[in-house]
């Protein structure tokens, strides 16, 4: 083989930095804000807006079925939702009544959701993942176990897989379909 000539290491050079030229351009181009940045609070705030107003929800836990009734409403300068949940009395409990505050936090970036109930229980849980349909939930207080998802199936539908826990000796997973009220 020949020794490779000066020309060629020099063709060589300037292809490999032309190649290194076009890695960079492309590196230094602006990127559509969507894909760099999380939302504003207020744009995230207006993609939930469909929540606002009055839900009937049926829920199952276990072998337990029932319905309740939950509304969502712009909250504290329309940088969360306030959430109220009314679960009638049942045979063995009384009528519970929580509420809960939903929000955006772009520093996570993700959804924050704290609140209480009349019966003592109290929650906090933040987004591990969102989508436009899809969100999965992950408790945080008052322990770190647990986990829920959100599927929207519509502007007016909408349906909640989880918590799974222990109950009268046997797991079970809570299933809400909630719609909206005209």
């Amino acid at each position: 083989m020949a020794p490779i000539g000066i020309r060629d290491r020099w063709d060589s050079l300037i292809r490999l930095d032309r190649k290194l030229l076009a890695a960079s351009a492309i590196l230094l181009l602006p990127m559509p804000s969507s894909i760099c940045a999380a939302p504003s609070v207020s744009e995230a705030m207006q993609s939930v807006q469909y929540l606002v107003g009055t839900w009937s929800c049926a829920h199952t836990v276990g072998d337990f079925s029932g319905t309740y009734v939950m509304s969502f409403a712009k909250g504290l300068d329309e940088r969360w939702l306030r959430q109220t949940w009314d679960f009638p009395a049942t045979a063995t409990e009384p009528a519970v009544h929580s509420e809960y505050f939903l929000g955006y936090d772009p520093r996570l970036p993700g959804w924050v959701r704290f609140g209480a109930h009349t019966n003592g229980q109290y929650y906090a849980m933040r987004t591990t993942s969102t989508g436009n349909e899809r969100w999965s939930w992950q408790y945080v207080l008052p322990g770190t176990s647990g986990s829920v998802t959100w599927t929207k199936k519509s502007d007016t539908e909408y349906a909640v897989d989880g918590p799974e826990y222990p109950q009268n000796g046997k797991l079970v997973t809570e299933h809400h379909l909630c719609k909206k009220l005209p």
